[in-house]
């Protein structure tokens, strides 16, 4: 028990960091923004359900076409993305390039990024994945951004999408996974961000070689980027905290799918080089493995039950107003009961990811991997 308690300790501790932290992120938007051009990177793989709506969205932007571009990488579809982006996009009056990794003999999202960085003709990069839905106001809010400082690289918020009880879960959970990953880069810890929001200088991917080092893992492509980069310009690195920039996914139907994400996020902790998210990982780990240990000497009646729940809501209600600033800021509803559900739940959730990540498989866009 004591254990638990200083594990407890720690993880309150770090909510109410993680908290000070996200209050601290401000953006103070410029009276007129410059007049910057971006090149909009979308690596795509067996898209056909999706890809009519990102282009779309794309097409709405209240920005000047003549200040973008549109750069579609496709990875080997096996289905009809390729065919209608084509047929999209010769409709429409945004400028565009079509790249197929088939020609060039590669694969992966990493060489899919990278291919579109190289045909990019101009400086700024914004990348998104191709079943993202993008507000109108996206391109404006990075070039309001961009306007306030020289920044190398954005980091941008996503938000889960949801209609039901089981993807509402997750859309809560993964809000607090942005603050937390918001909150450690303006503390000057980056760890976590996320590809379907993202933008970057192309100059200074190029300075970091891109993703060189990296290319054997399959996902991870924006966290290690997100690495490489800090650590060239620490002071260049900020966070999009601007709900016009809030691009939309949407949370996994099936608790399958939801499983086969979370194994390909929580398999790439082992190769980062960062001591801040190896510390991270370990002490999330042993932080919930103290927790059911607890609650199973508990249980055997070792421990009276008192201690344990004091703790237990203690633990709670800080999650609780940790995410009370995130939920307004992504607009979700019902965080008191959602995060008691959630400090329940997530002890045998990542337990579960932990050893599964070690031992386990999984499967992304049609292909398996270990």
């Amino acid at each position: 028990m004591i254990i638990f308690i200083g594990f407890s300790l720690v993880y309150i501790g770090f909510l109410w960091w993680s908290r000070f932290h996200w209050n601290r992120i401000s953006v103070q938007a410029p009276p007129e923004p410059k007049k910057l051009t971006f090149s909009i990177i979308i690596p795509v793989r067996n898209e056909a359900e999706n890809i009519s709506q990102i282009l779309s969205d794309l097409e709405n932007q209240q920005y000047p076409k003549d200040q973008f571009e549109v750069i579609l990488v496709d990875d080997h579809s096996e289905d009809s993305t390729l065919k209608m982006a084509l047929q999209y996009l010769g409709q429409s009056n945004i400028q565009y390039q079509v790249v197929s990794l088939f020609d060039f003999g590669l694969t992966g999202k990493k060489q899919a990024i990278t291919k579109g960085v190289e045909r990019a003709n101009f400086e700024i990069i914004l990348s998104t994945d191709g079943d993202c839905h993008l507000p109108a106001s996206w391109i404006q809010s990075y070039s309001k951004m961009y306007s306030i400082g020289d920044y190398q690289m954005v980091a941008g918020p996503v938000k889960m999408c949801a209609d039901n009880f089981f993807t509402r879960i997750q859309a809560i959970e993964f809000a607090g996974l942005v603050g937390i990953g918001a909150s450690s880069l303006q503390s000057g810890n980056p760890g976590m961000c996320n590809g379907a929001n993202l933008s970057y200088k192309k100059s200074a991917f190029n300075l970091v070689n891109g993703y060189e080092g990296n290319f054997q893992v399959p996902s991870g492509d924006d966290e290690f980027l997100l690495q490489k980069i800090f650590k060239l310009y620490p002071e260049s690195v900020g966070y999009l905290k601007d709900k016009e920039g809030i691009v939309e996914t949407s949370a996994k139907p099936t608790f399958g799918e939801l499983i086969s994400q979370r194994l390909r996020w929580s398999s790439k902790w082992k190769y980062h080089k960062s001591s801040y998210i190896k510390a991270m990982a370990v002490l999330l780990f042993s932080n919930y493995i103290s927790e059911l240990v607890a609650l199973g000497l508990v249980l055997s009646g070792v421990y009276r039950p008192e201690l344990f729940i004091v703790i237990f809501a203690l633990r709670w209600m800080t999650l609780y107003q940790f995410g009370v600033p995130i939920g307004r800021f992504f607009d979700h509803k019902s965080l008191f009961w959602y995060t008691l559900i959630i400090e329940i739940i997530y002890p045998f959730f990542v337990v579960f990811l932990g050893l599964a990540s070690i031992f386990g498989h999984y499967s992304w866009k049609g292909r398996s991997y270990t």
